[in-house]
């Protein structure tokens, strides 16, 4: 199924999703000029299936001629941005991405002072995100039970999570310290850095505030001003700072 032709692509994310700032940030640096929309999780499944998606999965890429495209690396791959890597890519995708998020959601989802909720609706069409509030307590469940995220698990997932920064810490050392692949900013350096940009919420970020305005509890964010000293952030805050620099071809509705 596609959705009719519009002016220009649309970028169908959460708020904050550091999957959905890969996508963005890829579509920025093509040069791309797009519409963004903002889905309220648990109800984005109904959203999906009604887009005629095949999984509840976002980011989506809605073409001007209505064909879509699901998921960052799909996005990626149809933008093929250069210096890619992908045995790096795979590790930052499939272990590091997900690892920022089980953690944060573990920090954060438990604590309705956390003001992740809010960060989730921000941008979302207004009734939705009335509805959304409505429902948050269903969602909050679905999303602890389908991240595995809850406070218990947070020793380990710091261990994981601080092993995987050591690891491409070690990476950019062994490549020389400036970037993950040849000598200039590339695909892999993008993905590194979006997938880690929870944990800095960087102001070059489109939505570095709104990763900044979740409170975690003071164990989860002294050990994240830890990490932050370390060379895998420094190279996430440097990277940012070079290549980002706030700037957005994406457009909000209203």
């Amino acid at each position: 199924m596609t959705s009719p032709a519009r002016a220009r692509p649309r970028l169908i994310v959460f708020s904050v999703s550091h999957f959905g700032e890969r996508a963005r940030w890829a579509l920025d640096r093509a040069g791309i000029v797009y519409d963004e929309e903002r889905w309220a999780p648990g109800l984005h499944a109904w959203r999906a299936k009604r887009l005629g998606l095949p999984r509840t999965q976002v980011p989506v890429l809605v073409g001007t001629d209505g064909a879509m495209l699901q998921g960052s690396e799909a996005i990626l791959d149809a933008l093929d941005p250069p210096g890619g890597d992908a045995e790096i890519e795979a590790r930052c995708v499939r272990a590091i991405g997900p690892l920022v998020r089980r953690y944060l959601y573990s920090a954060a989802l438990d604590d309705p002072r956390s003001g992740v909720r809010e960060a989730l609706l921000t941008g979302v069409p207004p009734g939705e995100a009335r509805l959304a509030r409505l429902v948050w307590p269903l969602t909050r469940l679905l999303m602890r039970k389908g991240f595995r995220a809850s406070p218990e698990h947070l020793p380990e997932l710091s261990r994981r999570l601080g092993a995987e920064l050591a690891w491409l810490g070690e990476t950019l050392a062994a490549r020389g310290g400036a970037h993950l692949v040849g000598g200039a900013f590339g695909r892999a350096d993008l993905t590194a850095a979006a997938l880690l940009s929870p944990l800095l919420a960087p102001p070059q970020c489109p939505v570095g505030d709104l990763y900044g305005s979740i409170r975690l509890p003071p164990a989860v964010s002294d050990e994240i001003a830890r990490w932050r000293a370390e060379p895998a952030l420094a190279f996430v805050a440097r990277i940012y700072a070079e290549h980002r620099r706030g700037e957005t071809n994406g457009r909000l509705p209203g």
